[in-house]
């Protein structure tokens, strides 16, 4: 199933095999992947993040976020969690913070749970240059997956809320401990492509409405999982 890319695209995905496919996911570097889940930790972050003044995809947003960057000529999904089910594609081994997996992979994990990733990229005028895109392998793969960069649950808990998040109870960025959208936001204003300000103050609905108001990013393919690859993951 597919829709026209100016409304975006809906790609269903029918089984693992189709999603490892060559160019299944057509991904490019700093597209953020903009992941639904349906844990109870997930839902809390999306209802509770959620606003009826954003954008219509993003009224209820995402629950976490990660950034593509292209390593060894493929594109890595680079991430700050503690739930990744799977080890770091580059440090080996289950990581809580800063690590690296293979898309495909990652996206799977979301599909046979029940959830579904949103793809947001570049505007055309935004569109990194080979220099920048190397720059970024290099901030991510190396500095912040490569320094062990850990997770930071305290940023996490006070950028979801409402008012703590605008008071001097918002602590100073601190790039060695980092939550998802905290790493994707420090990223995108060193590249410039964001206004410099305290990553911390960022949750993942946040974050992307911020980018897609300014015209920054926008919508650009959904993968979500089939009934049919769903009832797969069950049995």
């Amino acid at each position: 199933m597919k829709r026209d890319p100016r409304s975006g695209q809906l790609h269903e995905v029918t089984s693992v095999a189709a999603l490892c496919e060559p160019d299944a996911v057509p991904l490019q570097p700093l597209d953020i992947a903009a992941c639904h889940g349906t844990g109870w930790t997930a839902r809390a972050i999306r209802y509770g993040t959620a606003s009826l003044l954003a954008p219509p995809r993003l009224r209820l947003g995402p629950s976490h976020v990660a950034l593509m960057c292209e390593y060894h000529g493929r594109m890595l999904w680079i991430e700050s969690t503690t739930l990744a089910p799977r080890p770091c594609a580059i440090l080996g081994g289950f990581i809580e913070g800063c690590q690296g997996h293979l898309p495909e992979l990652r996206i799977l994990d979301y599909l046979e749970a029940g959830g579904r990733v949103d793809v947001y990229r570049l505007a055309p005028i935004q569109t990194l240059s080979q220099a920048e895109s190397e720059l970024l392998t290099t901030i991510l793969v190396r500095h912040f997956v490569g320094q062990r960069v850990t997770y930071d649950l305290g940023g996490a808990l006070i950028s979801g809320t409402r008012l703590l998040k605008r008071t001097s109870l918002l602590p100073a960025a601190d790039l060695n401990e980092l939550f998802c959208s905290e790493l994707v936001a420090a990223v995108l204003m060193r590249l410039g492509r964001m206004n410099h300000d305290n990553p911390t103050r960022y949750h993942p609905a946040g974050l992307l409405r911020e980018l897609v108001r300014q015209g920054t990013y926008r919508f650009e393919r959904s993968f979500v999982a089939s009934s049919a690859l769903q009832h797969a993951s069950l049995n």
